[in-house]
């Protein structure tokens, strides 16, 4: 069969993974499968010529498939037995098959060269060429060896024209018949029709005008992309990589780089394998226990498959072998730093006898949960340890890390000390400060107020009750990193709502007093990978339990033709003594965009639907006292309604409040959602959280959304927040110290991750100085030298 028609043949790579499918699934049980039948087919598809270009490979696939050739005849627990011992076999066969040899690794390496050589100096570039490759940040050889691929080039398989699967990437062979330029506002696009004899495909460039050099009629190109249908008859591709075919095309995988102008891929792929000499001087990074109980490739292979790979498996291998010498290079700066941190200073070792936070819990209505428990004695254990505490605690919204935090302030304060709690947001400072001033006056706590917005005479008598330690808590916004702000013993600081605060200003806060312990909250859990990034030199506490007696939060999607019934079920809401939150993405009309305000909607809410009930209006513009005025009302049920903007996300806590209604929720981030949703349901009452949408919703923000609704637990919304917007936006933080990891993706790579975490902290134990591992401490340097200090902060 001629190469340009091998749609129907099958690589023996692709066999491989199709046997493992097809075996996994039979052991499952998950679906009947006729195993033989399906087997065969799969084996009638291997590309023979492909099995006879291997030494021995025909053999061993000989072996393989007689050993299955009976396997239905077989008793369950035998014909289990072969399945599971096939998987083995499968991955024996990609080792021997699928991954380059020693030899052949070798046989790729040119003469050595250095790290830091300049990219002028590399082979195949001199000093134009390194102009151009500077534009993309590459200024050593090293540089150019650490610029991987961003896609690959499958050019096993060649299929005919009229063979192609629309949506899937593939390498066909063809003519080109004609082609043309046009030239419209400013866009150049290039059209170009190919043929081999069985079909035609449309290619299409757009502002890419050096394709017209490479562009000859009735020249025979080997063209890679992705095929789309159109309405007009051919399959189209839109920036196909083209290459004028001389010869035979060889069988292999070529990598695909993003460029700039100035250089060809074919130039890009020339340049990277004349300098792969310099991966003769790598050093390991990764202890080789660790290489061999995680399954990786040699670091020189690693760096050689991913750029130049021999099968699609060798491409995965290189990725996890890169990914996770990355991840754990981070984990072992950040642990080995906090290593040297503990070192260096003696942390206050307090002495807690308990007995102040007995009587608080006694005083308490409810029983605490064990997450509570736990989280609580995790943090005084590190309060009374030599070294400085550095904690997060999280939890989803209402689970009680409140009163954890409580806690902790009364055992510093039995120690003799004073604390500093620190939160985003006037309001919320001013809630946890009655909050909590009721909960600590009864044992003898003098819990003070400083915010921003307070008169200077108020500032300033509280700011030296902090000097004189009269006061013993001090709750506050960014007021408590300002210049002239100080305390007498302070020991304990609290960060609530972490994600609100840069590094530089939880930097300026611990400053405040000497070697201080520090607990940071976080109501938006925050996934697992991300706290051993962003958060990677604390310890965590988390809090997964609720309360007793909480009834998790309804949450539906309503259309705007429904409203009427919405606001008679609000209205009954309200005659049981319940009361309802109405949250807009505006204050007041924009003429930039068609979207409802808060301050319209609460006059049309006041004045035609829900009359003489009293509702209000709360929104940022307000001053303190003003904000505190209407929250105070809102609690004492003087007004049952309460419009607002975000600003009630965080932290309100109106256990009557029944009913969430969030207009434009599609305006608003997966965390800002689950906040709101979290105003309500923190009683035993039933809640409902209705997000109302307009019928100019997108498909896209539809499918975030009925995700959202499906889901009550934090944990979940933060996994699927981190999956759809990544992890800088997740944290609106590049303030956060996430490393940019060349190749490791914190999301897709999680295991990889959680792995490599695992491995550095058992390193830092055995080697806590890494005076056996050099060039693992010189890689730290290296890469983390700088950025290394932000993790002092916490």
């Amino acid at each position: 069969m001629l190469r340009g028609e091998r749609n129907r043949i099958m690589l023996f790579e692709q066999f491989l993974d199709r046997c493992e499918e097809l075996f996994e699934t039979s052991l499952t049980g998950k679906k009947e499968v006729s195993l033989l039948p399906e087997f065969r087919q799969l084996v009638s598809l291997v590309d023979k010529e492909e099995l006879s270009s291997y030494v021995s490979l025909e053999d061993y696939f000989s072996k393989f498939t007689s050993y299955f050739s009976k396997i239905d005849n077989l008793s369950n627990d035998r014909k289990f037995r072969r399945l599971r011992n096939g998987l083995e076999m499968i991955e024996k066969l990609r080792r021997i098959f699928l991954l380059r040899s020693t030899e052949e690794i070798e046989s790729l390496l040119g003469r050595p060269v250095s790290h830091s050589t300049p990219i002028k100096f590399a082979y195949s570039v001199g000093e134009a060429r390194s102009k151009i490759l500077k534009r993309m940040d590459i200024e050593t050889i090293g540089d150019l060896i650490h610029y991987f691929p961003r896609d690959y080039e499958d050019r096993r398989i060649i299929v005919s024209i009229s063979s192609i699967v629309p949506d899937c990437k593939v390498s066909v062979k063809g003519r080109i018949l004609n082609f043309s330029v046009k030239r419209v506002s400013g866009y150049t696009i290039i059209s170009a029709v190919a043929s081999d004899g069985f079909g035609q495909l449309l290619l299409k460039w757009f502002n890419q005008d050096y394709i017209l050099q490479k562009l000859k009629k009735e020249r025979e190109y080997l063209i890679h992309g992705l095929a789309k249908k159109t309405p007009f008859g051919p399959l189209e591709m839109n920036s196909p990589e083209i290459e004028e075919v001389e010869g035979e095309v060889p069988r292999e995988i070529l990598p695909v780089y993003s460029l700039t102008s100035g250089i060809s891929m074919k130039m890009m792929r020339k340049v990277i394998k004349r300098n792969l000499g310099l991966v003769r001087s790598l050093d390991n990074i990764v202890p080789l226990p660790f290489v061999k109980s995680r399954n990786l490739l040699d670091r020189k292979h690693a760096f050689v498959s991913i750029h130049f790979p021999k099968s699609q498996f060798e491409i995965r291998k290189a990725h996890d072998t890169l990914a996770y010498e990355e991840f754990f290079v981070f984990q072992a700066a950040i642990l080995h730093r906090r290593r040297q941190i503990q070192k260096r200073y003696q942390g206050l070792s307090k002495d807690i006898s308990g007995v102040l936070s007995r009587k608080l819990i006694q005083s308490l209505p409810f029983e605490l949960t064990e997450d509570q428990v736990k989280a609580f004695n995790e943090i005084r254990e590190d309060m009374r340890a030599s070294s400085p505490m550095s904690r997060l605690l999280q939890g989803d919204v209402g689970s009680g890390k409140t009163l954890v935090a409580e806690l902790a302030i009364v055992d510093n304060y039995e120690a003799g000390y004073q604390s500093a709690l620190m939160v985003p947001t006037s309001v919320l400072a001013i809630q946890h400060y009655e909050k909590i001033k009721r909960d600590l006056s009864p044992i003898g706590i003098e819990v003070a107020l400083l915010t921003g917005s307070m008169k200077r005479s108020e500032q300033d008598s509280v700011r030296n009750a902090m000097i004189t330690g009269a006061a013993d808590l001090v709750i506050g916004t960014h007021s408590l990193i300002q210049e002239g702000v100080e305390f007498k013993n302070l020991g304990l600081v609290v960060v609530d709502e972490q994600h609100r605060f840069g590094v530089k200003q939880r930097e300026n806060l611990t400053s405040k007093g000497s070697l201080l312990d520090s607990l940071v909250m976080t109501a938006t859990p925050i996934p697992r990978t991300l706290a051993l990034t962003a958060y990677g030199d604390l310890d965590i506490s988390t809090i997964l339990t609720m309360p007793k007696g909480r009834t998790p939060v309804r949450t539906i999607l309503l259309a705007r033709s429904r409203l009427r019934e919405l606001y008679s079920f609000i209205s009954d809401e309200l005659k049981m003594g319940h009361q309802a939150f109405f949250i807009y993405p505006l204050v007041e009309e924009s003429e930039q965009v068609d979207l409802k305000n808060a301050t319209d909607e609460a006059a049309r809410l006041r004045d035609n639907v829900f009359r003489g009930v009293g509702v209000e209006l709360l929104h940022g513009r307000f001053t303190d006292t003003e904000k505190q005025e209407i929250m105070q009302r809102f609690r004492t049920k003087k007004s049952m309604i309460l419009v607002s903007t975000t600003v009630v996300e965080v932290g309100i806590d109106v256990p009557s409040a029944t009913v969430m209604v969030i207009e434009h929720p599609e305006r608003f981030g997966m965390a800002q959602l689950h906040q709101l949703r979290g105003r309500v349901g923190r009683s035993s009452l039933k809640s409902i959280c209705t997000m109302v949408m307009n019928r100019s919703i997108s498909e896209e923000a539809l499918a975030r959304l009925r995700e959202f609704a499906s889901t009550s637990s934090g944990f979940d919304v933060a996994e699927l927040d981190l999956k759809l917007r990544g992890p800088g936006e997740f944290l609106g933080l590049r303030q956060h110290g996430i490393p940019q990891f060349r190749i490791g993706d914190i999301v897709a790579d999680r295991d990889l991750l959680f792995k490599a975490r695992e491995d550095a902290k058992k390193l830092i134990y055995e080697d806590p100085e890494l005076s056996e591992h050099g060039s693992l401490r010189i890689e730290m340097e290296r890469v983390y030298s700088e950025k290394i200090n932000l993790i002092e902060v916490g």
